[in-house]
């Protein structure tokens, strides 16, 4: 179309634009701008939802181990290590369900895990008294596993004995004032007394250069030396009870004993009869720390002195 018939086409009212001129307008496509909207978009919902995903997760873990801890108590013991191991996937840092999952080893009678949970929890936690309460399990652990072999091998009953003792006065370091773990020191100490007793006892019989045997005194068979060997009315304190999301430092539940286990085997004949050095030592260190445990308490308080500057 022509300048002149455009011009004409105006003049006389006409519609302009028919199909065959619409090709002579200018393109309207619309422009796209790139897509930087959308991902700020989704960047800054990432950035909000994440401290809210952060705290959710928090509130689950908190209530799986509150479900471990109720399993606990009702004596599910392997239920609520399952639930305690939910709570380390989510929280693999957070050290009470640790502890609580090895207080239900220890109730399941598998010592061997217990200690190597109680350990991590001694080394890992920041919350010096969950740390006690770890060393002192470990005491127990020990005490417990010494109770078992002293039928069998004296020799590792008395090191299992001593290294009781070393995690009870560990505790007494952080606590000077815990009652149970001093308790506790004075059974071992006792225990290991009966323990060096024993061997001596060993020893002589053993003896070649002994009188006419005939007129020693024959041994006791085995049968009869177990209830000499078990009976023994003092024994350590139990583990605490599984430690609550809110508060880690809730009083230690009271527990039952596990008990030796039954069927003795016969002593070796390689075992050692001499009695151990370093056991009689700890009874003496222990006397004397004892005694001066009890010259403190009888001072009183410690009161800092007063600075004049």
């Amino acid at each position: 179309m022509s300048a002149s018939e455009w011009h004409s086409h105006i003049r006389e009212g006409k519609k302009v634009g028919r199909k065959e001129d619409r090709r002579d307008l200018p393109s309207r496509r619309p422009t796209f701008l790139p897509s930087y909207l959308p991902t700020f978009v989704f960047v800054t919902l990432v950035f909000l939802l994440g401290p809210r995903l952060a705290l959710a997760a928090a509130g689950s873990a908190r209530e799986t181990l509150r479900q471990g801890n109720r399993l606990y108590g009702d004596g599910q013991f392997t239920e609520a290590i399952r639930r305690y191991d939910e709570v380390l996937v989510e929280q693999p840092r957070t050290p009470e369900p640790k502890f609580n999952k090895a207080n239900s080893f220890y109730r399941l009678d598998d010592l061997g895990e217990a200690m190597d949970l109680y350990r991590q929890v001694a080394v890992e936690s920041k919350d010096m008294a969950l740390v006690a309460k770890a060393k002192y399990n470990l005491g127990n652990c020990f005490f417990q596993r010494g109770t078992r072999q002293r039928d069998s091998n004296l020799q590792k009953a008395l090191e299992d004995m001593e290294t009781s003792i070393t995690h009870w006065r560990q505790v007494l370091d952080l606590e000077p004032r815990n009652p149970k773990a001093a308790k506790n020191i004075e059974v071992a100490r006792l225990t290991i007394k009966d323990l060096l007793d024993q061997m001596k006892k060993q020893q002589e019989q053993q003896d070649p250069n002994q009188p006419n045997p005939s007129q020693q005194p024959q041994p006791q068979d085995q049968g009869q030396q177990q209830p000499q060997a078990q009976q023994d009315p003092n024994q350590p304190q139990d583990p605490n009870q599984p430690q609550p999301a809110e508060s880690p430092s809730d009083p230690n539940e009271p527990q039952p004993q596990p008990q030796p286990e039954e069927g003795q085997q016969e002593q070796p004949q390689q075992m050692q009869t001499q009695p151990d050095a370093k056991a009689q030592e700890i009874i003496d260190t222990e006397q004397r720390q004892k005694k001066e445990r009890e010259m403190l308490r009888q001072r009183g308080p410690y009161r800092p002195v007063e600075k004049d500057w």
